[in-house]
């Protein structure tokens, strides 16, 4: 809200004066009943006297509607301003987690958290402006007027504030806790119903539909079950405060005016003044009873999707972080250390790839090769040890400067539900139309693009849906030619290709690792026969390093595994 300070200032200061809505009203009524009483035997000289509280009239409804209209125009601008601020804050500290904060938490209960934010600040903002800020000011000044006309009934009318205050407060602040549980059941179901959605192929596939409805059903109940007990309570409350609000301001107030006016205290206008006032209080006052809850329910929720907001970024850049500047694309492992939970993976490793060196990564599944790489890329923290890329530690630098120095071909391409153009240009926005479709080319994927209708502003569905794996694969290729970056990654970068396509596309790969240091992950152990060296991964540790003729000579795991492969694959894991 800083950045709009004095437009928030400038709301606050009006929604005091409409509060002048409430009391002036039951005044200029009291100054008419009293000139009435004065000119009852010759009503026609009243008139004279009865000019001054029309003109009062007139001006009050004026000044009141000036006010509500300019307070409502500054909420029109301030309120959507403020949530745009708060929505990309937390988008933009959400999206710099690590890989591993993503896998453990649903996409859709994030995304929802954001939403709730943005919805549930301006629902706070307008309880607080209307009634609990005006309300306030309200009792103040009625109690003002209402001591000026008998100091009794200012000392009822602020016991019964006192009280009523007191109850909703004492409700709302367990109100709090029931809708943060509320809110917590309800991100959770929506990130349920996000993940059916998004693998709603799997539940077409398999046919599923009564199934994902079945699984559903447990989190919707205890979505309900949170809902309904917040809303009790709400009533538990009211019920309270309307006992309260019969007994001291009803028959409190109403009680004493009457035996005042018996005993000639007070006039007859004055009476009107009072029930009008108290009137109007009372409706204020009970409104309050209504958005306290209502704003202590928004609070909750609030807190509940700022929750995210203290999830501290576990891959963040050090305040005296500099640019990763690379010249040879050497990289070293130092008495490296990493774990799972309880499952280590890496103890004191020490690893050498010179700069420009093609270097295979083979092993069955779960012995490391992914994790090496992701250490490199720092998705993950190590326990111990440190990584340099040509002499300068990877904690130390920025993460964008490492990043955008690694090109990555994963298994799994990732596609946003954009155009091809944009799919490719991810790699480097900036580029050329030229060098995009340049690197489309290379990647074998520009024959397929031109041939659907729209060519490259056809849009790839959520996660590249419209695409074939290989199509997908040979975007992530295209993209990844684009970076042009200093080292290569590629995870089973070929996997997902038909033979024909994989020959061309093995050719395009070659000329894309010439002169850069390439890590190269593959089951099919036979496109690594040309590489430099082959680490072999076994349970986190590297127990075998050398070219391949070489390995094959030592009989070791590379060998049995080379003869393990059937079809030119390596099975997931020994035989």
């Amino acid at each position: 809200m800083r950045p709009q300070k004095w437009t928030f200032a400038s709301i606050l200061v009006q929604d005091c004066l409409n509060c002048l809505d409430s009391l002036l009203w039951p005044f200029i009524l009291r100054w008419v009943i009293d000139i009435f009483t004065q000119y009852e035997g010759n009503r026609a000289l009243a008139w004279e006297s009865l000019k001054a509280p029309i003109i009062a009239s007139i001006c009050l409804i004026v000044l009141i509607e000036i006010n509500s209209r300019s307070m409502g125009f500054l909420m029109a601008k301030a309120v959507p301003k403020l949530q745009a601020a708060i929505r990309m804050a937390m988008f933009d500290h959400i999206q710099q987690h690590s890989p591993h904060y993503f896998n453990e938490r649903f996409a859709g209960s994030l995304a929802n958290k954001i939403t709730d934010m943005t919805t549930q600040v301006e629902v706070i903002l307008h309880q607080l402006f209307w009634p609990i800020i005006s309300s306030v000011a309200t009792a103040i000044l009625g109690a003002l007027f209402l001591w000026f006309v008998h100091p009794l009934l200012a000392v009822i009318l602020v016991v019964w504030i006192i009280i009523h205050l007191s109850i909703s407060l004492t409700f709302s602040k367990t109100c709090d806790i029931y809708e943060q549980r509320h809110g917590e059941s309800r991100s959770t179901l929506l990130g349920k119903v996000v993940d059916s959605l998004t693998n709603n192929f799997a539940v077409n596939l398999f046919y599923r539909f009564r199934y994902e409805k079945e699984a559903l059903l447990p989190f919707q109940k205890d979505e309900e079950k949170t809902s309904v007990v917040a809303r009790r309570y709400v009533e538990k409350m009211r019920s309270v405060t309307s006992f309260f609000y019969a007994t001291v301001c009803f028959l409190g107030i109403n009680g004493t005016v009457i035996y005042l006016w018996l005993h000639y205290q007070i006039t007859t206008g004055e009476v009107a003044q009072v029930f009008g006032t108290m009137w109007n209080i009372a409706a204020i006052m009970w409104a309050v009873g209504g958005a306290l809850p209502v704003f202590f329910q928004s609070f909750g929720s609030a807190k509940q999707a700022y929750s995210v907001m203290l999830d501290p970024q576990d891959m963040g850049n050090k305040p005296d972080a500099k640019e990763l500047h690379i010249r040879t694309g050497e990289i070293v492992f130092e008495n490296v250390s990493f774990q799972y939970g309880e499952k280590k993976l890496f103890e004191n490793k020490h690893v050498q790839i010179r700069g420009g060196e093609k270097v295979g990564l083979v092993g069955f599944t779960g012995a490391g090769k992914s994790t090496f790489i992701s250490l490199i890329l720092r998705f993950f923290p190590l326990q111990g040890g440190k990584i340099l890329i040509d002499k300068q530690e990877i904690a130390e630098v920025t993460l964008e400067s490492l990043r955008r120095q690694i090109a990555l071909i994963p298994q799994d391409p990732v596609l946003f539900h954009r155009t091809l153009y944009e799919n490719i240009a991810y790699g480097k926005p900036e580029a050329a139309e030229a060098e995009i479709i340049a690197a489309a080319r290379l990647a074998h994927c520009d024959e397929f693009i031109r041939n659907i209708p729209e060519g490259y502003e056809a849009k790839v569905g959520e996660r590249g849906t419209k695409l074939s794996g290989g199509e997908k694969q040979r975007i992530a290729i295209a993209r990844a030619i684009l970076v042009d970056a200093p080292i290569l990654i590629l995870d089973e970068a070929t996997s997902s290709l038909d033979s024909v396509t994989e020959k061309y596309i093995q050719e395009s790969l070659e000329k894309l690792m010439q002169n850069r240091t390439t890590l190269v992950i593959a089951h099919r152990l036979s496109t690594l026969s040309r590489m430099d060296r082959i680490l072999v991964f076994d349970k986190g540790k590297i127990i075998e390093d050398g070219t391949h003729a070489t390995l094959m000579s030592k009989d070791g795991l590379y060998a049995s595994m080379w003869k393990m492969q059937v079809g030119g694959f390596l099975p997931e894991k020994p035989v």
